[in-house]
């Protein structure tokens, strides 16, 4: 299992692959009424979009040279924002991922954040589950409703790593 920094002028190459990730998840969990050409179309505009930023960035989760995933997150001065993480379902529960991803990314970002935050699908009850583990609380709901809004404490999030 390797993590890597997805180069930003690749995302053109990789957006396929990546959204279909996401896509495979999401069509089981949240499924729109779109065509999936139509929900990639949307996708990539955000997505492309927001990685103009800087602090915007892809994480991608390989087994060998295969991508088996992605962690989407921006920073701010003292936030981290968590974006998507998707795996492909053969791997959802197995080796011990999220805490190999976090060490990781502990390694790459900056140590002045305070808060992290992310949003859940209200029919994602896994991702729910994940990010209360993670020590993040259920503060409300996106604009849409269709989402919960959580967010907690940067050190609650190391200490959940570190297992304390």
């Amino acid at each position: 299992m390797t993590f890597e920094y997805m180069n930003k002028n690749d995302f053109g190459s990789l957006s396929r692959q990546i959204f279909d990730i996401l896509a495979d998840n999401m069509s089981v969990i949240a499924p729109t009424d779109n065509s999936r050409e139509e929900d990639f179309e949307c996708w990539v505009s955000a997505v492309g979009d927001g990685l103009c930023r800087d602090a915007r960035q892809i994480i991608l989760i390989k087994n060998s040279k295969e991508i088996i995933g992605y962690f989407q997150y921006y920073t701010t001065e003292d936030t981290l924002m968590m974006e998507e993480i998707q795996l492909v379902s053969e791997w959802h529960g197995k080796a011990n991922i999220f805490r190999n991803l976090y060490g990781f990314l502990f390694k790459n970002i900056l140590r002045n954040l305070k808060y992290v935050k992310a949003y859940a699908s209200k029919q994602n009850k896994k991702s729910i589950s994940i990010l209360q583990r993670l020590g993040l609380k259920n503060v409300g709901e996106n604009k849409n409703g269709n989402s919960y809004f959580f967010t907690g404490d940067f050190a609650d999030l190391l200490n959940w790593y570190k297992g304390e």
